[in-house]
């Protein structure tokens, strides 16, 4: 079987909105196909003439080092189209055709049908389709909620790889989606660092001031060594933050929709978090499915102000009770950020 990763580079406005969508060329195309068999990569690349808007826009030739002289004399799309086809071989042996994000499939599917009507050839998009995979939503299958808003050099980075070459030509961020698929399904360690990392924000980090420093002690020792890498200090860290932000939300307005909504996206986090294997992380599974009941009751309006207050009083015993039941100090806990 193969996998492929593509990337595209597209002229387009600065400010995207739908009819700038629309209205986007793509300019040229990079794909890397890798034999899942043999090991063998193969690559591809190519410059495209736009189909409907000649210009390049200035902050795009700044961007991706393309000239309006290099696409003047570039072929067009369908050209480009049915050698890519070729180049692709048998459809039922690709596993998949890998993007970062939806942006790439949108634009191609938009090109690909201006072309289609302004040269009357077939849709080529239509029979791979099916076969696109966005890595940000494979991945975010995997806990990895932070992929959804993270540049793919910066995921790179998180997994201590080195971007190979320029970031914005086609080809080589074709080859680091490749790279970053590999590090990402391989190695698990690498995964829950990445699902640790979006927590590693406010208001969390702003609760608890030593959360980002022991976070960055225990990455610096994963990337040197990763059997010398304990998650017991950063699990404790994240489990403390949890129960200072619980404490925060005691006298929230509970018909604010808006602080409704957000507690239940800080909840998806935690989610992700009670699903790591070391490290004391488990602990927050029976917090997690009380407040996400909690916040059910909210959003159906079942609950009135000081029935609130008391119900996630119940829950921060509740919390306790389980730290005192794993023989873990509460107290402990809260002193050490102090």
């Amino acid at each position: 079987m193969k996998r492929v990763y593509i990337d595209f580079e597209m002229n387009m406005p600065s400010v995207r909105n739908k009819r700038d969508m629309l209205n986007a060329d793509i300019i040229a195309i990079g794909a890397i196909q890798y034999d899942t068999d043999t090991g063998n990569i193969e690559e591809f690349k190519s410059l495209i003439k736009p189909v409907t808007n000649q210009e390049i826009y200035p902050h795009i030739e700044e961007l991706t080092h393309i000239k309006q002289d290099d696409v003047k004399d570039a072929p067009t799309y369908e050209e480009v189209m049915r050698k890519f086809k070729k180049w692709l071989g048998t459809f039922s042996q690709i596993e998949g055709i890998y993007t970062f994000g939806n942006l790439d499939l949108t634009c191609f599917n938009n090109t690909d049908k201006k072309s289609a009507q302004k040269n009357n050839h077939p849709r080529f998009i239509n029979n791979i389709k099916g076969l696109f995979v966005d890595i940000k939503d494979k991945y975010l299958e995997c806990g990895i909620k932070c992929m959804n808003y993270v540049s793919l050099k910066n995921l790179l980075e998180c997994a201590n790889v080195e971007f190979k070459g320029d970031a914005h030509d086609p080809l080589y961020d074709a080859y680091n989606l490749y790279v970053l698929d590999e590090v990402l399904e391989k190695n698990e360690g690498i995964r829950d660092i990445l699902i640790i990392k979006d927590f590693i924000r406010p208001p969390f980090i702003i609760l608890n001031e030593n959360l980002e420093k022991v976070f960055d002690e225990y990455t610096n020792i994963y990337y040197k060594n990763p059997k010398e890498a304990s998650k017991f200090d950063i699990s404790i860290e994240v489990i403390k933050t949890v129960y200072l932000y619980l404490e925060s939300i005691n006298n929230i307005d509970i018909y604010n929709i808006d602080i409704i909504r957000d507690i239940s996206r800080k909840m998806d986090t935690i989610d992700k978090l009670k699903d790591i294997r070391t490290g004391h992380f488990y602990i927050l599974e029976n917090v997690y499915f009380d407040m996400k009941d909690l916040i059910d009751d909210l959003m159906l309006y079942k609950l009135k102000q000081e029935e609130y207050v008391e119900e996630i009083n119940s829950i921060i015993n509740l919390f306790s009770d389980d730290l005192k039941y794993e023989e873990i100090e509460f107290d402990y806990i809260l002193e050490k950020s102090c």
